[in-house]
């Protein structure tokens, strides 16, 4: 499936990153690209879903936004606990930049995105972004349908740079710190 790069949406989740590039340190080209995977991802899986290209993910705002905030409470807060303070960043950010009514899709998108069982519909953006997020996450072991070709795609346009190692590292040290709930963000 061939897909175009929508440079709107790298361009708009760059921007919004640049204010975070200092507590993203030597991390920030390594999660920049990982948001922007998630919303080439969703974009295969919405085509893939019988979704038209005239509605693409990557077009809509809320997954410019969530995909920009969904892990930065990591860095922003240093803490592994990172969806309480994902969001809030996000709902701060939009506020800030007059758009409110994102709000409840924005951070639903984010508290979601970690569930193990669907969050909603196919098409519905905090499914798409929840299935995104989880083949990026994986690294494309899990593809949900999408082809290991397409993902690949979009990983040699957007390569790991060290981001998928680090999450090793942080969910290591998670779960030395808290070995009866290692992993706070996942939610059935």
């Amino acid at each position: 499936m061939d897909l175009t790069v929508n440079d709107g949406a790298a361009t708009g989740i760059a921007d919004i990153l640049e204010t975070w590039a200092p507590a993203l340190g030597g991390d920030y080209r390594g999660y920049l690209n990982h948001a922007i995977r998630v919303v080439q991802v969703a974009d295969l899986l919405h085509l893939r879903a019988g979704g038209g290209e005239a509605e693409l993910p990557s077009a809509l705002p809320e997954f410019v936004v969530a995909a920009a905030f969904h892990d930065l409470g990591i860095w922003s807060d240093g803490t592994w606990d990172y969806l309480p303070p994902s969001i809030e960043r996000a709902e701060r950010w939009l506020r800030d930049t007059g758009d409110e009514t994102r709000i409840p899709l924005v951070t639903t998108m984010i508290d979601d995105h970690h569930k193990l069982r669907a969050a909603a519909g196919p098409l519905s953006p905090v499914e798409l972004f929840r299935k995104a997020d989880t083949v990026d996450f994986t690294s494309g072991t899990v593809r949900f349908g999408l082809s290991a070709r397409d993902y690949r795609a979009v990983r040699r346009a957007y390569p790991s740079s060290g981001f998928h190692w680090k999450l090793v590292k942080l969910a290591t040290a998670g779960a030395l710190r808290h070995p009866l709930h290692p992993a706070p963000m996942v939610k059935f």
